[in-house]
């Protein structure tokens, strides 16, 4: 595995922003745009890029081929949102509220996720890229077929996930909570501290079929 700092850089949004217009990001580019707590619940083929969506409002909603780059989501609450086919290139989100959410198929490019609550999230198909993920709750959360590359979990709740079919390059995990996850197999190829690996031990046992006696 390749030694890396795991720094993320941070959203290149510029000082001043203009007054965004929800109805108008539809089939759009939309760039330099303040969108600070916008209730966007229903969006297409929108792309925004050097914005301001912190404390954005989409819980329940449903995205489809949405882009943000360069865009901040501090605070975003995107709990049991359906977003399809969409991207987050050079993001943050900090303290966001994901409980629930479906993000199939999104693909996450030098992104930061810190202190996200993504409980019941399904990354289905996602694919992330030079990723950071510190300190989430991603317990009982579905990576099926998800793809990770250069990512670190660090800090995470991963109690109940489901790892099947995960696919790992580049990957560490650091104080990383792991007890009850399915499909362990999926974290072939990543690096887990001593402490994590040792929560492991039961999933890894129920994988191989043994039984493990005091």
């Amino acid at each position: 595995m390749r030694r890396r700092g795991w720094a993320i850089p941070e959203p290149d949004v510029p000082p001043h922003l203009e007054p965004g217009d929800v109805t108008e990001l539809d089939d759009a580019t939309t760039a330099g745009v303040d969108l600070t707590g916008a209730v966007l619940p229903g969006l297409s083929e929108a792309q925004v890029e050097g914005s301001d969506l912190s404390r954005v409002r989409a819980g329940g909603g449903q995205w489809e081929r949405v882009t943000l780059a360069d865009c901040r989501l501090d605070g975003a609450d995107l709990a049991n949102l359906v977003w399809r086919d969409g991207s987050l290139l050079r993001c943050s989100l900090r303290e966001a509220r994901m409980t629930g959410a479906l993000l199939a198929g999104v693909r996450l490019r030098s992104t930061l996720l810190e202190g996200v609550q993504g409980t019941l999230t399904s990354w289905h198909g996602a694919q992330l890229r030079s990723v950071v993920l510190r300190g989430c709750d991603l317990s009982e959360a579905s990576f099926t077929e998800t793809v990770m590359e250069e990512v670190l979990l660090e800090d995470c709740v991963l109690s109940g996930a489901q790892l099947s079919g995960l696919r790992c390059r580049d990957v560490q995990l650091r104080g990383c909570r792991l007890d009850g996850v399915g499909g362990v197999s999926g974290l072939r190829g990543a690096r887990v501290a001593e402490e994590d690996a040792i929560g492991l031990l039961p999933a890894l046992a129920r994988e191989l079929g043994l039984t493990i006696s005091g």
